[in-house]
């Protein structure tokens, strides 16, 4: 019996670290959204870098505090649960979802997916879009030359999109958006400098209503500079799409998550349209820690639904947002 109190103490001690580490972890999502980016970039990357990661604060935390509970070390658990709920929470604007059945005709399906810049097998990519839960409007990011020659090959999938906006290249920045509904206004936006990447916009012909698409794939957050050039990015292209006066969407493996700075920096622009569900790593089974590809659209839009899409081969998972125009 001294030996069982005695693991136990070991393991309730260690769980008040780790409710406590969590905690402090937690925290870096609001603190980074205060920091002044301008005037300490570098401080602003590091503390924003700890905010992505806000999924394992929550289950490692939560799991830890139901050792304490268990254990009944009950001091000052509430305020530990407060801040890692509080900050799991705290996020930018999400579009209202669909208080009334929507006719399917009505529903614009929208799909995201990094294909990869490694892989060499797309069989389940071209199963995916030639079947019927395929994306009305599919946006492909590490696009290379091999990914459009597989899918012009397929006459089932060339027939389903015919309206393409596709730019491949060796890196890990082509892009590509395939459609079934005509695409006009084709723009292909170069990077200005070392820290920007491609980005495609397109106006979406759809049901008389003209969609006006931006998709996108911003360098990761290696340094300051390109965490940067990401958030710049995306205002960029929300002030675009703003400015066009009319529906818009914006989509792709953003490389940022929804506690980050800069989807709080357009939150009166474009609203997240896909819910908190991880998409990278794809891996263990289709478990993923951090939600990087995202579905945003502006505020005319109201969801319908949201889920993963299949597994491509990919490190990352597809998103998958059914829209419907809000009435």
């Amino acid at each position: 019996m001294p030996q069982r109190s005695a693991i136990s103490h070991f393991f309730i001690a260690r769980c008040q670290w780790l409710v406590w580490l969590c905690a402090l972890g937690a925290l870096t999502a609001p603190v980074s959204r205060v920091l002044p980016a301008d005037s300490l970039p570098r401080l602003q990357w590091l503390v924003e870098l700890a905010a992505h990661w806000q999924w394992a604060y929550a289950v490692v935390g939560a799991l830890a505090l139901g050792v304490l509970v268990w254990g009944r070390r009950s001091r000052w658990l509430l305020l530990a649960a407060l801040v890692l709920g509080g900050s799991f929470w705290w996020q930018p604007a999400t579009l209202p979802s669909s208080a009334e059945p929507v006719a399917s005709a009505r529903v614009l399906t929208v799909g995201t997916a990094n294909l990869n810049l490694a892989t060499t097998d797309f069989a389940p990519l071209v199963l995916w879009l030639a079947s019927a839960d395929a994306p009305d409007v599919v946006m492909l990011q590490e696009f290379t030359e091999l990914a459009q020659s597989a899918l012009a090959s397929h006459p089932e999938v060339a027939a389903r999109y015919p309206h393409r906006l596709q730019v491949p290249q060796p890196d890990p920045f082509g892009l590509a958006v395939l459609s079934r509904h005509q695409l006009t206004n084709l723009q292909t936006l170069q990077p200005q400098n070392e820290h920007d990447t491609l980005r495609l916009r397109a106006t979406l012909a759809w049901q008389g209503t003209a969609v006006h698409l931006s998709a996108l794939h911003p360098m990761p957050p290696l340094n300051a500079a390109y965490a940067q050039a990401r958030d710049r990015a995306l205002v960029q292209e929300a002030l675009h799409i703003q400015q066009t006066g009319g529906l818009g969407v914006m989509a792709g493996d953003l490389n940022i998550t929804p506690w980050a700075r800069g989807l709080f920096a357009i939150d009166a622009h474009m609203r997240r349209a896909n819910g908190l569900a991880p998409s990278w790593p794809n891996a263990w089974g289709g478990w993923s820690v951090l939600p990087l590809d995202h579905v945003l659209a502006s505020p005319g839009w109201q969801v319908v639904g949201s889920h993963a899409g299949p597994d491509l081969g990919s490190d990352h998972r597809p998103v998958v947002v059914q829209l419907a125009v809000t009435p």
